[in-house]
């Protein structure tokens, strides 16, 4: 991958979080189907409607590692600096700790899949009452049901901030902080006094210098 590329995938969230949730579900599917045939190959007695189980639950498994070592990579890893001051500065820029931004990113998946499947379900059938095979059905209806949730939670990011590139983070975490910074307390030590201006009065001197100009009139 071209470093320029790289860069773009690792500086920009709204890029990496959906090119690695799709990379994820993609490369996820050939460990599952592995699982999938040893068990057939081995436990030849399992009942049919065991194998939906354990290709669901095999497929959670490898897609949520998967996405946890991608997502490291994009957001933690930065074995390039930048070529730009722009680029630099927003690689630098801290990311938000690992394990509960990529924890929250998995519950906002789970969150947004009924959504794909029933997209997908519901354009497979459609589809099909139309005259396409079913096979022709799948490799129409999933993509389509995986781009609307993929917009449909890049969205939801936007709005909640999830999508934010760490930079752009950073500069409203500086304002905010910046716009709360605490007011200087009461009794506070001044400053110098200004050039040319008037000595303090000593009220106790005061007194003794009105004190000794009556017994003198006197």
């Amino acid at each position: 991958m071209p470093h320029r590329l790289f860069h773009l995938y690792q500086r920009k969230r709204i890029i990496n979080i959906n090119a690695n949730i799709v990379a994820a579900g993609l490369a996820a599917l050939l460990p599952t189907a592995l699982v999938v045939h040893i068990v057939e190959i081995q436990w030849r007695e399992t009942p049919q409607w065991a194998f939906p189980i354990i290709a669901v639950g095999a497929d959670i498994f490898f897609d949520v590692m998967i996405f946890f070592g991608l997502h490291w990579i994009a957001n933690h890893w930065r074995p390039f600096r930048g070529k730009t001051d722009a680029e630099r500065m927003a690689l630098a820029a801290r990311p938000p700790p690992f394990m509960i931004d990529a924890a929250m990113l998995q519950v906002e998946r789970a969150i947004f899949s009924p959504l794909y499947y029933i997209t997908a379900a519901g354009l497979m059938k459609l589809l099909q009452t139309w005259g396409l095979g079913a096979g022709v059905a799948v490799l129409i209806a999933f993509p389509t049901g995986m781009l609307v949730s993929r917009v449909a939670h890049t969205i939801w990011g936007m709005r909640m901030g999830r999508f934010l590139d760490h930079d752009e983070r950073q500069r409203r975490r500086e304002i905010a902080q910046a716009g709360h910074a605490p007011a200087p307390e009461p009794g506070a030590a001044a400053g110098p006094e200004p050039a040319g201006a008037p000595p303090p009065s000593h009220p106790a001197g005061a007194a003794r210098a009105t004190a000794g100009s009556g017994s003198d009139a006197a």
